[in-house]
């Protein structure tokens, strides 16, 4: 009250009248201020710290059974996606993780293997709930898992077996066209009439980017296949589908320009193409087998080991092929083999010695051997009609029409210059159409049907014929709807006296 009077009294006041004697003006008194309350001066405030978690695990392909390296690991934040933090797998498929927030997160992997088998976009909500080492162990979904996602539609009692991989292009550009992939296998069942064998062939479309998924597959069953789209193709690979009944394998497919080789009179069909093959051969105990011989059934390339067991094949046809290794005393093996234009593929082989079962076993290893067993292999299996070195010795025919002329199933008719012409009944209502030719086992054009034109009588060691698709191998099959001639050519040998 004091300091607000003090104040009244400071305030000035108006003249009434100037001749009336001002009083005196009291004392100036300092007016009493209570002091204001000391407050604190304010401390700055700690910033908010968030816990932060180390993450580590491995990345494992439960399908291979075996660690996935290379993959990229990434964490996407819940609450903000545009938070992302990744890490990569090293070669043993561990992958470390620094100072990431506690939260929640989506994690996923991006690696080739989940392209290949359709697994892209997949992600698990994961709860970094501590900070601290975490260990998070990652991977892909087992076989079982797979299997019944890829395959659901599939009627009950199929196999559960399937093979899932991509068509490439070996030319390093997109696919020509609308991609397929075509598999053979043999299937063998017991039933009251006795043994029965079917060779079932399955036909799929792949996807634009060249996916593909073939369900209903024998587990551990052999698959004779082959991909194709527009002009250009693979060639006939055989692949095993494992006991997990899960095939993962990609297709290469190219082109090949077809060039006639002639040696000591006769003519042979080669593919050749841009690609090189390069690889080395082995024993099972590591050492290099000089002298091993090598060839690409389909396309006619052939080679040996030199010093060091090393070979090389060059001017081959892109796409996916099959290479055979043989040497004397080993067991001949077959390898699937991707060849790129333009690029060097490489590879290894190891044989296996022959076990021996004798005191003296001579072993010879050529070519002509290989083909005769796979040759036996097809009689047995009692499809086609097959002509072998005897029955062509005691036909004693003149021309290769004439051979053919009581095949079932083959008609011969006059064509020109003397020479007969083969025909067969379509598979499509079409009438007579022109068999597909192989000449020791490339694809040779006869697009008149005269097979005399192509191959002299006298070249021919042994001969299958095919006059449906549905009984044909896949390794002889063509898109022509026709049925095929197959022809093995060489010296006959002497028959024993």
């Amino acid at each position: 009250m004091r300091a607000l009077m003090t104040a009244a009294l400071l305030t000035p006041v108006a003249t009434i009248d100037a001749q009336v004697k001002k009083p005196p003006v009291p004392p100036k008194e300092t007016p009493v201020v209570p002091p204001k309350p000391v407050m604190p001066a304010p401390s700055a405030t700690a910033p908010l710290t968030r816990a932060l978690a180390t993450v580590s695990g491995l990345v494992f392909d439960s399908l291979a059974f075996a660690p996935l390296s290379g993959a990229t690991v990434q964490f996407v934040s819940a609450s903000d996606p545009s938070r992302i933090r990744s890490a990569t797998a090293d070669s043993a498929g561990y992958y470390t993780l620094d100072s990431l927030p506690v939260g929640i997160y989506l994690v996923g992997l991006v690696h080739s293997q989940i392209d290949r088998l359709g697994l892209d976009g997949l992600a698990v909500p994961v709860n970094i709930a501590s900070s601290g080492n975490v260990e998070l162990p990652l991977g892909l979904p087992s076989a079982q898992t797979y299997r019944a996602t890829k395959c659901r539609d599939q009627g009950p009692g199929m196999p559960t077996g399937l093979f899932v991989g991509q068509v490439r292009s070996a030319r390093g550009q997109s696919l020509g066209g609308p991609a397929r992939v075509r598999v053979q296998y043999t299937e063998t069942n017991v039933g009251p009439s006795g043994v029965e064998r079917r060779r079932p062939l399955r036909t799929t479309d792949a996807s634009p980017t060249g996916a593909f998924v073939i369900c209903g597959l024998p587990p551990d069953a052999m698959l004779t296949t082959r991909a194709y789209a527009g002009n250009d193709s693979s060639g006939v690979v055989e692949l095993q589908v494992p006991t997990n009944g899960v095939l993962i394998r990609d297709m290469y497919i190219g082109q090949a320009e077809r060039v006639v080789a002639r040696s000591g009179g006769a003519s042979t069909t080669l593919l050749r193409g841009d690609g090189k093959l390069r690889g080395v051969v082995r024993d099972t105990a590591g050492r290099p087998l000089m002298g091993a011989r090598l060839s690409m059934p389909g396309n006619g390339a052939e080679g040996a080991a030199t010093g060091g067991g090393q070979f090389q094949l060059d001017s081959l046809p892109g796409g996916t092929w099959m290479l055979e290794a043989r040497a004397v005393g080993f067991q001949p093996r077959r390898v699937a083999v991707d060849v790129v234009d333009h690029t060097i593929a490489m590879t290894e082989i190891s044989l296996d010695a022959v076990t021996p079962t004798v005191d003296t076993v001579k072993v010879q290893a050529d070519k002509w051997s290989g083909q005769m067993a796979a040759f036996e292999q097809r009689r047995k299996l009692g499809f086609g009609h097959f002509y072998d070195e005897s029955y062509l010795e005691q036909r004693n025919a003149r021309t290769i029409a004439d051979v053919l002329r009581s095949t079932p199933g083959v008609s011969i008719n006059p064509g020109q210059n003397s020479r007969d012409q083969v025909t067969m009944r379509g598979t499509t209502g079409t009438g007579k159409c022109i068999p597909a030719l192989f000449v020791n086992g490339v694809n040779t054009p006869a697009t008149n049907g005269v097979i005399d034109d192509v191959v002299n009588q006298t070249e021919v060691r042994a001969m299958e014929v095919y006059t449906g698709t549905g009984s044909t191998p896949i390794e002889f099959q063509t898109r022509n709807g026709c049925g095929s001639i197959v022809i093995w050519t060489g010296a006959r040998r002497q028959p024993a006296r």
